[in-house]
């Protein structure tokens, strides 16, 4: 997986659920700079784990703190089936 797609994904994920068109760094941080509640998280995992086909658990979507930490988490990821083409 590519760091760039991952934050491109990351970031519309992102955007979609905060109804926001602001840019979005690595370094945001996703509560303090952006906002993100508690189905936010849930919506930005279920979309990384459909998009990857990967599973993020609840505890590390929890300790997720930047955009650049989640990128990390997605590359870490354990896959349970073979990429999306």
């Amino acid at each position: 997986m590519d760091r760039n797609e991952i934050y491109q994904t990351v970031t519309q994920i992102l955007s979609k659920s905060l109804l926001t068109t602001r840019h979005i760094n690595e370094s945001d941080r996703l509560v303090d700079d952006l906002g993100l509640d508690s189905i936010g998280f849930v919506e930005l995992g279920t979309g990384l784990e459909e998009k990857y086909q990967i599973d993020i658990s609840d505890e590390v979507l929890e300790s997720l703190e930047t955009v650049a930490m989640v990128i990390d988490a997605v590359v870490a990821a354990p896959c349970y089936a073979a990429e999306p083409a």
